[in-house]
C-alpha cells in the first residue's frame, strides 16, 4: 500500500475523503447545471451508489469470525451480481433512468458515470476503513478477550465438578473431605482438576482481565465457581475464602439475582459472618424464583444461631417434607437438636439429661439419618464429636455411642478429640 513521505497511508487518514468529499460536492454543483431537480437525483443516485458500494465492500473485507457467516453471502453476490449484469442489463438501465432528469444520451451518461463512480468509492471507503482501521481494532479486541486463557478449559473443569461432586456438596456441605462419598483417590483427582496449570493460568489472566475493565460475564463467573470449590480444599485459608468472595461479588454485580451465587455467597459468609449469611438467605427465600434448597441452606445456617435453633429445625422440617426421600435434613435436625442439648446441659452445670427432648430428638434423628446414609458414620464419630461440635456433650452417652456404632467399651475411657 503506497504511503506519504511521513510514512501515513493516506487512504487512512481523514483528509484523503474530506477532499473527496468537497470534490463530489463541486462537481454535483457543476453536474446539475442549476437544476435542483437535476442535482437532487445526482445527490440520491451517488448516495444510493456510494451505500451499495460500502456494503459490497464490507463483505469483502469480512474478517475471522465473520466469514464463517458472510463469507457464503459474499459467494452468493458474486454470483448473483454475475447473472444480473450478464443477462439483466436492460433491467438496470430502466432503473438508472430514473435519476435522469432528461432523456438525453448525455443525460444518461452523467448517471452511469456517477453510479459506476460513488459505488467504487463506497467500495474503496468501506475496505480500506475495515483493513486498515476497523477490522485491526476488532482484532485487537478479540485479542484482548481471548487473553483470558483457558476459559474454555475452565469451563470443562466446573462441569467435571458438577458431575463428580455428591449431592451433599453441592447443597451445602461442610467439606469435601468430610463427605465419604468422596475418598481419598477422588479427593486427589478433585483437587488435581481445580489447580491444574490450565485453570491456574486462566484465573492469573482473569485477574489481569479485571484489571483491564474487560472481564465478561463468563469469565468471572467461572472464576467464581473455581475460587468457591478451592475453599473446600483451603479450609483453613482464609485467603481462599476471601478471593471465592471477592470473585462472587464480582459476578453479582454482573447478575445479582444470581440464585445459586447468591447461596455460595451467603454460605462462605456463614464462618465468619452467620448473620449476614442468614439475612441473605432469608432475603433470597422470600422470592417468587428460589429454589426449595434455599430453605435448606437456611435452615443448616440458622444452626449457627443459638437463638434460632427452633428455626432452623422447623425449616429442615418443612423442607424434608416436599422431599422425603433425601437424607441430610435428618443431621442437620440432629445438629440443631445437639446444639439445644448443650443449651441445657450449660444451664444444669453439665449434668446429664437422659429424659431431655433435645437428647432424644438428636438420637431418633441420628439413627434414622444413619440408617439411610450408613457412609456417615464415620463423619458423625470423628467430626461431629469433636470440642465444639454440635455432639461433644454426647460423646461419654451410652446410647449416642450405640447408634453411631462407637465401642461401648471405651465410653468411659474415650474424650472427645
Amino acid at each position: 500500500m503506497p504511503t506519504n513521505s511521513d510514512g501515513k497511508n493516506p487512504l487512512k487518514t481523514p483528509g484523503t475523503w474530506v477532499v473527496i468529499a468537497i470534490a463530489s460536492a463541486i462537481w454535483l454543483g457543476i453536474a446539475g447545471e442549476r437544476s435542483l431537480q437535476r442535482t437532487v437525483l445526482l445527490m440520491w443516485l451517488s448516495m444510493a451508489s456510494f451505500m451499495v458500494g460500502s456494503l459490497i465492500g464490507f463483505l469483502f473485507s469480512s474478517y475471522g469470525e465473520e466469514s464463517n457467516t458472510l463469507g457464503k453471502i459474499r459467494d452468493w453476490l458474486i454470483g448473483a451480481m454475475t447473472a444480473l449484469t450478464v443477462t439483466n442489463v436492460g433491467a438496470i438501465r430502466s432503473v438508472l433512468r430514473y435519476f435522469a432528469a432528461g432523456s438525453s444520451d448525455t443525460e444518461f451518461a452523467s448517471i452511469i458515470a456517477a453510479a459506476i463512480l460513488y459505488s467504487g468509492l463506497g467500495f474503496f471507503f468501506m475496505f480500506f476503513q475495515r483493513e486498515l482501521i476497523l477490522n485491526v481494532l476488532l482484532a485487537k479486541s478479540r485479542a484482548e478477550r481471548e487473553k483470558v486463557g483457558g476459559t474454555l478449559e475452565a469451563g470443562k473443569v466446573i462441569q467435571k465438578l458438577l458431575i463428580r461432586l455428591p449431592a451433599s456438596v453441592l447443597s451445602g456441605g461442610e467439606s469435601i473431605s468430610e463427605i465419604p462419598e468422596v475418598n481419598e483417590k477422588e479427593q486427589k483427582q478433585l483437587k488435581d482438576l481445580l489447580y491444574s496449570q490450565e485453570v491456574e493460568t486462566f484465573l492469573q489472566d482473569a485477574e489481569a482481565a479485571v484489571g483491564r475493565d474487560t472481564v465478561d460475564w463468563d469469565v468471572v463467573s467461572k472464576a467464581a465457581y473455581i475460587s468457591y470449590y478451592r475453599v473446600f480444599f483451603e479450609k483453613e485459608d482464609r485467603n481462599a475464602t476471601g478471593k471465592a468472595l471477592q470473585w462472587i461479588t464480582r459476578a453479582l454485580n454482573i447478575y445479582p439475582m444470581h440464585i445459586d451465587l447468591t447461596m455460595k455467597y451467603a454460605y462462605l459468609l456463614g464462618d465468619t459472618d452467620p448473620r449476614a449469611s442468614v439475612a441473605i438467605l432469608e432475603r433470597l427465600s422470600v422470592q417468587p424464583t428460589a429454589p426449595m434448597i434455599v430453605k435448606q441452606w437456611l435452615g443448616c445456617m440458622l444452626r449457627y444461631l443459638p437463638e434460632r435453633l427452633d428455626e432452623a429445625i422447623s425449616l429442615s422440617e418443612q423442607y424434608h417434607e416436599l422431599f422425603p426421600n433425601e437424607a441430610d435434613t435428618y443431621f442437620n435436625i440432629a445438629i440443631a437438636y445437639g446444639q439445644k442439648y448443650r443449651q441445657e446441659l450449660q444451664s444444669t452445670g453439665g449434668m446429664d439429661l437422659p429424659q431431655s427432648v433435645s437428647r432424644q430428638k438428636v438420637l431418633s434423628n441420628l439413627k434414622e439419618g444413619l440408617l439411610r446414609r450408613p457412609d456417615m458414620t464415620k463423619v458423625v464419630q470423628s467430626t461431629w464429636t469433636k470440642s465444639g461440635q454440635a455432639f461433644e456433650a454426647l460423646f461419654h452417652d451410652p446410647e449416642f455411642r450405640a447408634v453411631v456404632g462407637l465401642p461401648a467399651a471405651k465410653a468411659a475411657l474415650s474424650t472427645a478429640s
